[in-house]
């Protein structure tokens, strides 16, 4: 495990800890709230690729699972954040110019499988006035959430970036 893993997993557990104790209980417009914790696997796939997106996501959804208040099957949001980890490394792997494209499809999807995964396990939160009200709203903030939590995540996981001095060929000239 290299330095930047270490520097990803901290950062992962920095985000759930602000999901919870901040995100969470913003008094926002409806009931809903962006979802960091998916936007943040997304951003980590998006950079490391669809094994390593799995990966983070399978470990960050389990933790989330396990952290009050879990109201669902263990596991349910491991399962969750690893496909959609997987999907947006795999996308970006196989296309890499649709970066952007997939982290905002990724924002958008994840809390339409979440639901399809809840109720497929028999969650009984799911109901015609989630699938109608909250759903949406979810998705909402996540979308709109998407663009500065994936460029910063990307920014982390990536590490500084040196640029190369480019000589150029030509001497600047004066026009005397």
């Amino acid at each position: 495990m290299g330095g930047r893993d270490v520097v990803s997993v901290g950062m992962l557990l920095l985000v759930m800890v602000v999901q919870m104790t901040i995100v969470n209980r913003l008094p926002l417009p409806g009931l809903g709230a962006p979802d960091l914790v998916l936007l943040t696997v997304v951003g980590y796939a998006l950079v490391r690729g669809a094994v390593a997106g799995a990966v983070m996501g399978f470990c960050g959804g389990l933790l989330s699972d396990i952290l009050p208040p879990a109201a669902h099957v263990l596991g349910q949001y491991a399962l969750v954040l690893c496909l959609i980890g997987f999907m947006a490394g795999r996308m970006v792997e196989n296309y890499p110019e649709t970066m952007q494209i997939t982290a905002l499809t990724c924002a958008a999807v994840g809390p339409v499988v979440a639901v399809a995964v809840g109720g497929l396990l028999g969650d009984e939160r799911i109901s015609q006035s989630m699938l109608t009200t909250v759903l949406p709203q979810m998705v909402l903030y996540n979308v709109l959430a998407a663009p500065l939590i994936v460029w910063a995540v990307t920014r982390v996981v990536r590490g500084p970036r040196t640029r190369a001095l480019q000589l150029t060929r030509y001497p600047a000239r004066s026009r005397t």
